[in-house]
C-alpha cells in the first residue's frame, strides 16, 4: 500500500515528555523531605516514566498522520472528511491523537494513520 505525500516537517531531536521528566526527576531529587515509604517513591518515578512514555508514543503515532485537504492512495483519490481525536490503546496504556479520517466519491474512509501503523 502506498500513501503518497510529501514530507512536510523536520525532525526534531528535542523531546517535551523526556525534558518534563527529567524536571520532575530533578525536583524529586532535591526535595528536603527524606524518603518515608520506599515503595510510594518507586510508584512516583514509575508513573512518571509511564506518563512519559505515553507522550512519546503519541508524538510518534501523531507523526503518522496526514492533514491535507485530500490524498492518493494505491491511485486512489480520497478527501478529507473529518480531523479530530482519537484515542488509541499502546504498550503504556491509551495515547489520545488528533488525526484525519479521508473518503473517496465510492464513500469508502480511510485512516492515513492506521494504514501507516498496520504497515510498519
Amino acid at each position: 500500500m502506498e500513501v503518497c505525500q510529501p514530507l512536510t516537517k523536520v525532525a526534531n531531536d528535542s523531546c517535551p515528555a523526556i525534558d518534563q521528566l527529567q524536571q520532575k526527576l530533578t525536583l524529586l531529587r532535591q526535595s528536603n523531605n527524606p524518603i518515608q515509604h520506599f515503595e510510594d517513591h518507586e510508584n512516583e518515578i514509575h508513573s512518571l516514566f509511564i506518563q512519559a512514555e505515553r507522550e512519546i508514543l503519541a508524538e510518534e503515532l501523531q507523526k503518522l498522520d496526514i492533514n491535507k485537504a485530500s490524498i492518493e492512495v494505491n491511485g486512489v483519490v480520497y478527501h478529507q472528511a473529518l480531523r479530530s481525536y482519537q484515542t488509541y490503546q499502546s504498550a503504556a496504556g491509551p495515547v489520545r491523537v488528533l488525526r484525519s479520517l479521508y473518503r473517496n466519491a465510492g464513500d469508502k474512509c480511510i485512516v492515513p494513520l492506521e494504514l501507516k501503523r498496520l504497515a510498519l
